[in-house]
């Protein structure tokens, strides 16, 4: 299986002028910087035939053309605010006349992975998050990093939640190599229940729940062994739980940098899946969350 984080090098951010598109901006620069890679920084301003409809030639074409340049001064103004920070990574910018999500998804083919903030309310585009970052993550064709406010290290250890899927395969892959390019450790978390194993109700600290806590380490090592060989300058801590795995996510992501998790893939299944574990750590997760898609 080949390491998709090297495939392409640029990082893409999405800016919509919200305190939150910037942060996120001058986090992917730190990010860039350590990986040695080029940063994009990318507007969009929606045209008003894709939400008015025929009611779009009443509206004057001087609006729309305010309107770009406005997409543009926040474009410049993000990036120079990234150079001030940062003058020795490489920074390219543009504004693209389409929906958010189509801009971040067509940019998505030739990116190292795209950053987008929590929660967007600039007056060009709201909403990078919501629904539309949503549609993101499932339909990228690379990993999708959802900045959280407040954090701005990389230097913390690389969380990943395993459930044993092809999913969360795809982000082991790419907590070890991020933890690899950043010399930080990992933490490999799994959460189990006895109904996920189909066991019946038992009371916690019961015989069987013990046999089954054995059975998830062993789970657990089995899906790092190989990667582990591969990456063998990464320390890495097992974690494993009875409970809930976005709440144990939750809970161990405020001692990690970025907290790794697979999403299902591309479509609208994929969006309804999404409603979980990651949209759940998207809004409560005490560091970025890293979405990757499995391919």
């Amino acid at each position: 299986m080949t390491v998709v984080l090297a495939h392409h090098q640029n990082i893409v951010v999405g800016v919509d002028g919200s305190p939150s598109s910037v942060g996120a901006a001058l986090w992917a620069a730190t990010l860039a910087e350590r990986l040695t890679s080029p940063l994009h920084i990318a507007g969009a301003v929606q045209h008003p035939t894709f939400y008015l409809g025929e009611s779009a030639s009443v509206v004057p074409a001087d609006i729309w053309d305010e309107q770009r340049r406005a997409a543009e001064r926040i474009v410049t103004d993000v990036a120079t605010a990234v150079l001030a920070r940062h003058p020795h990574i490489a920074v390219t910018t543009s504004v693209a006349e389409v929906p958010a999500c189509d801009m971040m998804v067509e940019l998505s083919r030739t990116a190292r992975m795209l950053v987008v903030g929590n929660a967007g309310s600039g007056p060009i585009v709201s909403a990078l998050f919501g629904s539309t970052a949503q549609k993101t993550a499932t339909s990228a064709w690379c990993p999708v990093i959802v900045w959280r406010e407040g954090i701005d290290t990389v230097d913390a250890p690389i969380l990943v939640g395993i459930d044993g899927s092809a999913t969360s395969e795809a982000a082991v892959e790419h907590a070890f190599e991020l933890a690899s390019l950043l010399a930080v450790p990992m933490i490999a978390a799994h959460a189990w229940s006895s109904l996920s194993q189909g066991a019946a109700l038992s009371l916690p600290g019961s015989p069987d729940d013990a046999e089954i806590e054995r059975e998830q380490q062993l789970l657990l090592s089995e899906c790092l062994a190989g990667w582990s060989e591969k990456y063998p300058d990464v320390t890495v801590e097992h974690v494993v739980q009875l409970g809930n795995p976005a709440h144990l996510l939750i809970e161990q992501s405020k001692r990690a940098g970025i907290v790794v998790v697979g999403s299902h893939g591309r479509g609208v299944v994929a969006s309804a899946l999404f409603g979980s574990t990651s949209s759940n750590l998207t809004r409560r997760a005490h560091c970025p969350v890293m979405i990757c898609r499995d391919r």
